[in-house]
């Protein structure tokens, strides 16, 4: 397998009245063509802001400090262009055609005044030679794909008319209109109830198999990703604390943040009724990060060294690493302080 998506030492940062948050510090990571990856992690682990320093959609007051993003082999990093008006005009092509995202609230995301004929077509006629009959055909090829009942008729209905699970499938619908080689979903099923959230997961599980795109789920719940990726990364404080295959990930965790988050997972296959432990504390203030584990204040077993410096990566397998001072030979032997 080869790389569609590869990301080398990124560094985000946002300039505030405060300081400079470090939303994403030298984060690394691939994903291969045709596989699915997790990144998962509490609210403001940097999550959604490393995919959005991959589709060009930060914040004015945000940028890409440091590293290397590649799509399919091509160095897309604003660092990697001549001017900000070269950026922008390759991601306009790249945006929607080669890479696309599913967004969390799809009211914010669909404007409320226009069809949604208006809105799908709209990436079919920006990025495809076709008439306008033939991008309403796409379109309404799209919503059948996504399972919307009766496209021909509802295509002609606004955002309003449609329920929350309708809508998300919309969004997906969009994301689709081009067959990217890479979709990015965003906490796709934060607002859903269970049984819609069930049907989206199949869905976006399914796109994979028929499209052979390679697909990031960010989410903040272990729990929705367990049967649907092939490997999840773990966030926390703007780095990846612990990557590995699903499996490496639930049967075998290494970081304690890992081990935190399974901890507040029910097992409904579990016949003891076990109590639920909830991480204690705060995520850390991203303004105010220093150069040791981020984990340290919420940690239990935190040594001195933890809050020294930070953690070194230790490799588990060929797939498996994570970034632990209770890794060290030293820690194991118990002589870690």
């Amino acid at each position: 397998m080869s790389a569609m998506l590869e990301i080398k030492n990124l560094s985000t940062e946002f300039s505030t009245d405060n300081g400079t948050v470090q939303a994403v510090r030298d984060v690394s990571f691939e994903v291969q063509k045709g596989e699915i990856l997790g990144i998962v992690g509490e609210s403001g682990s940097g999550k959604s802001q490393t995919m959005f320093s991959v589709m060009g959609l930060l914040a004015g007051n945000g940028r890409v400090a440091t590293g290397e993003i590649l799509l399919d082999g091509k160095n897309i990093s604003p660092l990697a262009f001549k001017s900000e008006k070269e950026y922008e005009d390759t991601m306009s092509d790249i945006r929607g055609n080669d890479m696309a995202m599913i967004f969390q609230d799809p009211m914010t995301f669909l404007n409320p005044v226009l069809t949604i004929e208006t809105q799908l077509t709209e990436p079919i006629l920006n990025h495809n030679n076709v008439s306008k009959a033939e991008a309403r055909q796409r379109a309404i090829e799209l919503m059948a794909k996504v399972g919307i009942p009766s496209p021909e008729s509802r295509i002609k209905q606004y955002p309003h008319q449609f329920s929350g699970g309708m809508r998300q499938r919309i969004i997906i619908a969009i994301a689709l209109a081009c067959n990217p080689k890479l979709i990015i979903a965003d906490e796709p099923t934060t607002a859903l109830d269970v049984t819609i959230q069930a049907q989206v997961l199949d869905l976006i599980s399914g796109l994979r198999d028929e499209l052979d795109s390679s697909i990031i789920m960010i989410t903040h719940d272990l729990g929705v990703v367990a049967s649907l990726c092939d490997r999840i990364a773990i966030m926390y404080g703007g780095k990846i604390v612990e990557i590995g295959t699903a499996d490496e990930i639930f049967y075998n965790p290494q970081h304690p943040y890992t081990k935190g988050l399974l901890s507040c997972i029910a097992n409904p296959e579990d016949k003891e009724k076990k109590e639920l432990h909830p991480i204690p504390g705060s995520p850390p203030d991203l303004l105010n990060l220093g150069d040791w584990c981020p984990f340290v204040d919420r940690c239990e077993k935190a040594m001195k060294v933890c809050k020294m410096k930070m953690p070194s990566q230790e490799v588990y397998s060929d797939t498996h690493q994570a970034s632990c001072w209770l890794s060290h030979p030293l820690a194991k032997e118990g002589k870690g302080e």
